[in-house]
């Protein structure tokens, strides 16, 4: 893959690295596993990360000093979106452990928190969950009520947030609290790393539509949850920036898996209009469906280069909050738009559980409303262009 003009080439590693995920994934990720994951509701975080470690898949942005690869965000785009390619589920449950907890502690973690933390990544011991909404506190992130306040050499923290993936599984709660009730609401916000098992911490699991394999959806209720000092992430009320900079690698992250899903959803239901008959030909031929096909590839690609070319500039040392916000969308969009007229082309099949373009359908639901809904991205762009 190459971008005239842009600055940025897939290198031969990289080009590899996709290669070693697409074989992994038809070995590791078949199809009658990933229907089991979605009817039990299952996640296998420990039964698939130590497999991902072994190929170097969670130490890959880890910095090289901490036992991981040292790679950037386009190489993390690479891998995240093959594995979108066979399972949005499996591609989020590794971004559990490569993404918003070990980026945000790459990048805000203190030297101690680093090494305790790092390492653990590598191995596929150590996954985190974003402990952020609370049922007040949605699309206006900033209005969080969870308290912690200093107690000591230690914070004691009470609230309640609802919708954390994978919180009950997670080996660390990424934890976003009120530290200053008297400021402004985008201040005196507070981020803590959370030992998921630490006494309490209530659980509530939630059911929901897709993702069933990524992590059980939880209400999460915290109850005089005593943390020491060293687990503050980042500057004492200095939380709101941390949470904007997550938020911005998680939607690329999102962007990669989603781009990957449509893709493969194409191809499928290419596959699929190549081989059904009616009326004396294959399906593909009628022009309803193959203007249908090609359209829908055509926003795939557009989503691909939007989300290469901020992965890029995220790699250049560049900001590039639109871009990301621009890629999630159009990535995400994409991916719901896809699945629903995909399963136009499969028709009565579509509706069965035997085609998994049904699971997709569900799981694509998700992205356009979760860590950032198309609405707020569209605030968020049009915001940057001084709006």
């Amino acid at each position: 893959m190459t971008a005239a003009g842009l600055g940025f080439t897939l290198t031969d590693e990289q080009e590899m690295l996709r290669k070693v995920v697409h074989d992994f994934a038809a070995k590791e990720l078949t199809p009658e596993w990933l229907r089991e994951l979605d009817r039990t509701a299952r996640a296998p975080h420990d039964e698939i990360l130590p497999r991902m470690a072994a190929l170097g898949f969670t130490s890959l942005v880890v910095p090289k000093q901490y036992g991981g690869l040292g790679g950037g965000c386009v190489d993390a785009t690479v891998l995240l979106e093959e594995l979108g390619r066979t399972s949005l589920s499996i591609a989020s449950l590794l971004n559990f452990a490569i993404g918003f907890g070990t980026q945000t502690i790459i990048s805000f973690g203190t030297e101690e928190q680093k090494r305790h933390y790092l390492p653990r990544v590598c191995t596929g011991d150590m996954f985190f969950a974003f402990s952020l909404t609370e049922p007040n506190a949605g699309s206006d992130a900033a209005s969080i009520r969870t308290r912690a306040v200093a107690a000591g050499d230690d914070f004691v923290i009470n609230g309640t947030k609802i919708f954390t993936t994978g919180a009950r599984e997670s080996k660390c709660l990424l934890v976003a609290t009120r530290t200053d009730p008297g400021v402004p609401k985008h201040r005196g916000i507070s981020l803590f790393l959370v030992d998921s098992k630490t006494p309490g911490i209530i659980y509530r699991p939630i059911e929901k539509l897709g993702m069933r394999g990524a992590g059980g959806l939880y209400e999460v209720q915290y109850e005089n949850v005593r943390v020491p000092r060293s687990s503050l992430l980042g500057p004492l009320h200095g939380g709101w920036d941390i949470v904007k900079a997550t938020l911005e690698r998680v939607r690329l992250s999102q962007a990669a898996y989603c781009v990957g899903c449509s893709q493969q959803v194409i191809d499928d239901a290419v596959r699929y209009a190549q081989q059904r008959e009616q009326f004396g030909q294959p399906i593909g031929k009628f022009q309803a469906i193959s203007h249908l096909l090609a359209e829908l590839h055509v926003q795939a690609e557009a989503a691909r280069w939007l989300l290469y070319r901020a992965a890029w500039l995220v790699d250049q040392g560049v900001r590039c909050v639109k871009e990301a916000s621009i890629a999630n969308l159009h990535a995400t969009e994409t991916l719901l738009r896809v699945t629903s007229d995909a399963m136009r082309v499969y028709g009565g099949y579509g509706f069965t559980l035997e085609f998994d373009i049904q699971r997709h359908m569900r799981d694509a639901r998700l992205f356009v409303i979760g860590d950032g809904s198309s609405q707020i991205q569209r605030n968020l762009i049009a915001r940057l262009m001084g709006l």
